[in-house]
């Protein structure tokens, strides 16, 4: 429904707005891809409810808090230690940058290989 609704709302944004090229898309005043109306205040709502109820509840605070932590500790230790990443990372370094190259091992880590690298960084 939500993806019905951005592409029918987009077309009829784009056809309005007549574009020709891809400057005349950025120079117009609102975006051309977007919810219509009424999705986008039914989206607007449920988020404002996940961030109230899930995302920010009191219940998970501390999970977070603990999960900001283990990101953080490994960030510093593989930039402190670029060695410790993968093969395939260490030779992104050069041509990425090694902040660069750590934020994206990092991103690319399921929760359990984060949680196993916190663990052998900790006992160093």
């Amino acid at each position: 429904m939500e993806v019905q609704d951005v592409v029918a709302t987009s077309a009829q944004s784009i056809v309005g707005a007549a574009v020709q090229s891809a400057d005349e898309v950025r120079k117009q005043d609102a975006p051309l891809i977007r919810y219509s109306d009424d999705l986008f205040e039914a989206n607007r709502e449920l988020r404002r409810f996940l961030y109230q109820n899930v995302y920010y509840h009191p219940r998970v605070a501390e999970v977070n808090r603990r999960a900001c932590e283990m990101l953080r500790r490994v960030f510093e230790a593989y930039i402190l230690h670029p060695d410790q990443l993968g093969e395939g990372a260490t030779k992104r370094v050069d041509k990425e940058g090694l902040y660069r190259t750590v934020c994206d091992y990092i991103a690319g880590m399921t929760d359990r290989y984060l949680m196993e690298e916190y663990t052998r960084i900790a006992a160093l």
